[in-house]
């Protein structure tokens, strides 16, 4: 195919509406501590990563703790892996604290630090590049405050938490509206419940389905980039086809799947990922070699089409630059 000479926000556009583009768009994303610990450190550091690896989008990396410490969590320190906070205390402690919650303002707490880091970045991006802004589903948001426990209390106290996912939800469609009216061109919307291991399938569409098409209802003809994150393993992948969105991105390298392939048979939305970042797979402990091959099989997979070479989920702190490097390498060679 002809080569077509465009900006990272047209390429990200022609993918979405089946257009030509020049090569297999590339991103990633990790946490970024301490510097996230404020606005001003979140987009210094967030500068310094897009520009390393000269990324196709952003997606804003919130620290985990702004979605819950203004409702009573409290957290230890960030786990060195990883880079996100560790929760040292649940706000909810029993099921009738959910009925205790109240809204919180999109623009005030630690919510609104992360509208003003949307703003900072739009300012210094420019409209070049596109900028998703992470979200947390309302229920991976209660799995925050209550830990594991809340797939138990789903189950038995259904009506305690549907109380707090309504305030919970209210919270969530404010936060993603302030966020595109910062400046996104989407949300990056992160759901940790939909897994054959958390809740059945009834349960996932009545506590997460349920309170997820409203956020995404809310910004409906705003945004035009919002990706669909379906985290941890053994997943109920079939709900994905439930959500309105332009792309999806999970573990794909996961031994329960599914693969790039099998997914490309499923739906039809962008797939984003190719690349295992996890423990004991390639992109993290592989060499360079490796890392290419890796890539270079995602894009067999899928054929390079509607498709953004990335991690299936944040990519581990101690992951090696020469394997981001050589994946790099892989997409910025590979004509379409």
């Amino acid at each position: 195919m002809k080569e077509v000479d465009v900006k990272k926000t047209e390429r990200i556009r022609r993918i979405i509406q089946r257009q030509a583009v020049d090569r297999v768009p590339f991103a990633l994303w990790r946490h970024l501590p301490p510097e996230d610990a404020t606005p001003e450190g979140l987009v210094a550091a967030t500068l310094r990563f897009t520009r390393r690896w000269d990324l196709d989008f952003v997606k804003a990396m919130f620290p985990n703790r702004c979605f819950t410490e203004d409702w009573g969590n409290r957290f230890g320190l960030y786990n060195r892996a990883v880079g996100n906070a560790t929760i040292a205390e649940h706000a909810v402690k029993q099921p009738s604290d959910w009925r205790t919650l109240r809204p919180l303002h999109p623009l005030k707490g630690a919510l609104g630090e992360q509208v003003r880091t949307v703003t900072l970045l739009r300012e210094a991006l420019g409209p070049d590049i596109p900028i998703v802004a992470t979200v947390f589903s309302p229920l991976t948001i209660a799995r925050y405050l209550a830990g594991d426990e809340v797939y138990a209390q789903a189950l038995t106290h259904g009506d305690d938490l549907h109380a707090g996912l309504r305030v919970v939800g209210e919270t969530v469609c404010d936060f993603a509206q302030a966020c595109v009216e910062a400046g996104a061109d989407g949300i990056f919307l992160a759901v940790q419940g939909a897994t054959r291991d958390s809740l059945p399938a009834q349960a996932v569409r009545e506590f997460g389905l349920a309170y997820d098409l409203p956020v995404l209802q809310r910004i409906a003809g705003k945004p035009w980039f919002n990706i669909l994150h379906l985290c941890k393993p053994n997943l109920r992948f079939e709900v994905a086809a439930s959500y309105p969105v332009q792309a999806v991105n999970w573990h794909d390298r996961s031994p329960t799947g599914p693969t790039l392939r099998q997914a490309r048979q499923m739906f039809d939305a962008v797939l984003i990922g190719g690349l295992g970042h996890d423990v004991g797979e390639t992109f993290l402990e592989g060499t360079p070699e490796e890392a290419a091959a890796e890539a270079r099989d995602a894009i067999a997979q899928t054929g390079g089409e509607r498709f953004i070479l990335g991690p299936g989920c944040g990519i581990r702190l101690a992951t090696p630059e020469a394997n981001v490097d050589a994946v790099r390498e892989v997409a910025s060679t590979h004509a379409l």
